[in-house]
């Protein structure tokens, strides 16, 4: 099992970030490989170079990604990728949006995204793009990896974007990221998985409860402890989808302290029981 996202394992030099935020990586894998993603801190755009992979991400099952199609992992997803074929990647691993601009055009495309349902879809790599690509492989290749080369890079990468592709593409693309405060919605990603109680969830992000919640509902349309249950469902139906997870995984993962309170989660948010779910989601079993 490898851990392709391990932004680690980079070279540094003495001009890098030191907690590298942002970072470009050239990697090849073999066929018949499983790779998940480890690094949830970060968002990721994969691009396939060369391959045919096999991606199930969050509720999204076995989607075919080919040569020729780039697609983005936000934070804390979850994430199998099987290769079907050898395959050469680029990743584009980043934290947030700090640019002005970037911001003001992911403000456009949430009017887009607030207006239509999320599908997880690969996009074409188009010819400006993998002209983009074709350099920076060279760069990589190379050796040319620093942090000044990742910001120039990563500017002129959401140039490109913006110029040939239209909102609507990168509005789907983008939709995990996007909201109507992007840095609220981003710490909220940054630091719900880790904590155990809405209070807890608002300490972090340096609000008291009561403006917390009020945010919150404006941002995701939903209480937040609701928000997160929903969310906790998603995890959990991910991980009892993994072959050789078993009951007891789930429970030691997610923090459920008894078989009792993992039956009731199983019940309130999927209709059925832990052994019944994990049953049809694997049905060889």
């Amino acid at each position: 099992m490898k851990n392709l996202l391990d932004i680690s394992k980079h070279t540094p030099c003495e001009h890098h970030m030191s907690d590298l935020r942002i970072s470009f990586k050239y990697q090849t894998i073999e066929g018949n490989e499983t790779f998940k993603n480890e690094n949830k801190e970060f968002n990721h755009l994969i691009f396939m170079l060369e391959g045919e992979a096999i991606v199930s991400y969050n509720e999204f099952d076995n989607i075919p990604v080919k040569t020729g199609e780039f697609f983005l992992i936000p934070k804390q997803a979850d994430l199998s990728v099987k290769t079907l074929v050898p395959c050469e990647v680029v990743l584009f691993t980043f934290n947030s949006f700090k640019n002005i601009c970037d911001k003001l055009a992911f403000q456009v495309y949430w009017t887009i995204a607030s207006r239509t349902e999320y599908q997880f879809a690969p996009l074409a790599i188009r010819y400006a793009l993998n002209d983009f690509l074709y350099l920076l492989l060279r760069y990589l290749r190379n050796g040319l990896n620093c942090a000044l080369m990742n910001e120039i890079k990563l500017q002129e990468l959401f140039l490109v974007l913006r110029r040939f592709y239209s909102k609507e593409e990168l509005a789907n693309l983008f939709y995990p990221l996007l909201g109507k405060s992007l840095d609220f919605k981003d710490q909220v990603m940054q630091h719900y998985l880790s904590v155990n109680s809405v209070d807890e969830l608002a300490r972090k992000i340096g609000m008291s409860r009561t403006n917390f919640d009020i945010k919150f509902k404006n941002e995701f349309d939903s209480p937040p402890l609701q928000w997160i249950l929903k969310q906790k469902a998603k995890h959990v139906r991910f991980s009892m989808s993994e072959p050789g997870n078993t009951l007891s995984d789930i429970m030691r993962k997610y923090n459920f302290n008894s078989p009792t309170h993992l039956n009731r989660f199983c019940k309130q948010q999927f209709g059925c029981t832990p052994s019944e779910l994990m049953k049809k989601l694997n049905p060889q079993k």
